[in-house]
């Protein structure tokens, strides 16, 4: 991959893009941060202002740490020595970095594959990248850098030399993929997954599904929407597309990519093209249906762009996934599957059977955590992952959180898990305790929870 080097831009057309006035700029600025710790000689600092922040409070210390220009907002009250600083002065900083991005990415010859979904989006834009990979070099977004800031920044990472270019757009209130979309206009759009998270927000899951299938309504003509036939809504996402819709399915052949699961404990499924006939054989590394999913969409999505399906094969090879996801470790003869980047209904009940089916010597210890941002819905949602516990039965629940003890493990009971086999713990660190003192060799854990739960912090507690 040859993502995320820093781009030379002439620094007056950046200024022309951004709608900005500029003032003693030098002829050209190499990367973008809105960050100072990342500032590097000769770049382009962006002045953000946030909701604990101001980015303009540390234009100085930019320059001293060596930016080439500042773009800044109109309405700073710039000091005495700012009369002759390199800068470029707009109304609104969050929005300039947005144009100046989809300006850049208008004249790059890339094509570009966004990806949205309620779980899944980092996982299928990581195959992507992989596969995409064996057909050129790629440009991603970095970890998980997928909002109105990090999409921007990531795209002003594309370069001349980049063939294929893997975004991710994120979103957790109405409105925010139509302003990402716009800003990235991909040629090729992926739904990951609908489900419930951040339904707080949205209400509804054809809410959920309107919002991602704004993706859709920018593709060209001669782009596509790439959408597994599985997936909640799908007639409704369909009819967002402005594009043709390439079809996935692990379940039916009457679909553009059939995915036949060979081995789903490593990945491994063999994919039949149906415009083609043409067969080839994937091997992801990562266990469980959902991950099967999401790589047949990662690999229609290559294919459609262009990725010889042999290259794309090979490109699989060097998959990395981003750390806490299916993270696989031992400590003290227990494997530990350390899944706790972040949690929602979808990926919570994927995850555990996916846990459950894994080979084990010993005893399955589930630890799992609150699901956030689920607003009226919590009780339910949580009560619906308790069924869920009593239906796969782990060996043990270590339940934490308030919402994971008092719906998720009451009614795992009410439905006939064993109360003896319940733990519940306020938070992580009372977990840990919990964890070291139950699990012995032989056995598997795994932690699962949202974002916020910070259920890693049990193995940075750990005792073995």
């Amino acid at each position: 991959m040859s993502n995320g080097d820093p781009q030379v831009f002439d620094a007056a057309a950046f200024a022309v893009w951004a709608g900005g006035d500029a003032q003693a700029l030098p002829a050209t600025f190499r990367g973008v941060t809105q960050d100072t710790r990342q500032v590097t000689p000769g770049c382009l600092y962006v002045a953000l202002r946030g909701e604990r922040f101001d980015g303009h409070d540390f234009v100085a210390q930019a320059f001293q740490n060596g930016a080439a220009a500042a773009l800044v907002e109109r309405a700073w009250r710039a000091p005495d020595a700012a009369a002759g600083w390199p800068l470029v002065r707009v109304p609104d900083t969050r929005r300039a970095l947005a144009d100046a991005a989809r300006a850049w990415r208008l004249r790059q010859s890339a094509r570009i594959v966004g990806i949205t979904g309620s779980s899944g989006k980092t996982t299928v834009k990581e195959m992507a990248a992989a596969l995409c990979g064996g057909g050129g070099p790629v440009c991603a977004t970095r970890g998980n850098l997928n909002n109105e800031i990090g999409l921007p920044l990531s795209l002003l990472t594309l370069g001349a030399e980049t063939a294929y270019g893997i975004f991710e757009a994120g979103t957790n209130h109405p409105g925010e993929i139509a302003g990402l979309a716009d800003v990235l206009r991909p040629d090729i759009a992926i739904i990951a997954s609908i489900g419930c998270a951040h339904i707080e927000h949205f209400g509804s899951l054809e809410a959920i599904a309107l919002e991602k299938g704004e993706l859709l309504r920018v593709l060209p003509s001669g782009g596509a929407a790439v959408l597994c036939r599985e997936t909640v809504c799908f007639e409704r996402l369909a009819a967002c597309a402005t594009a043709p819709v390439v079809t996935t399915s692990l379940t039916t052949r009457e679909s553009d990519y059939y995915g036949e699961p060979l081995d789903l404990s490593v990945g491994r499924m063999r994919v039949s093209e149906r415009a083609t006939g043409e067969q080839t054989e994937l091997r992801s590394g990562l266990p469980g249906e959902h991950n099967a999913s999401n790589l047949l969409l990662a690999f229609a999505a290559a294919r459609t762009a262009g990725v010889p399906a042999g290259a794309a094969a090979e490109g699989l090879a060097r998959l990395v996934l981003p750390g806490m996801r299916w993270d696989v470790s031992e400590r003290g003869g227990v494997t530990v599957v350390n899944d706790a980047y972040n949690a929602n209904p979808q990926s919570m009940r994927a995850v555990l059977r996916t846990f459950m089916q894994a080979p084990c010597a010993g005893r399955r210890i589930a630890v799992l955590g609150d699901m956030l941002e689920l607003g009226a819905h919590t009780e339910v949602l949580h009560r619906e992952l308790g069924c869920v516990v009593a239906e796969l039965a782990p060996d043990a629940l270590v339940a934490v959180g308030f919402d994971t003890a008092r719906y998720v493990a009451d009614e795992a009971v009410k439905r006939g898990y064993p109360a003896a086999r319940v733990t519940c713990c306020a938070d992580a660190a009372d977990a840990a305790a919990t964890v070291s003192a139950l699990a012995r060799a032989g056995d598997s854990v795994l932690l699962k929870a949202s974002r916020g739960m910070r259920l890693e912090r049990i193995l940075d507690a750990w005792t073995v």
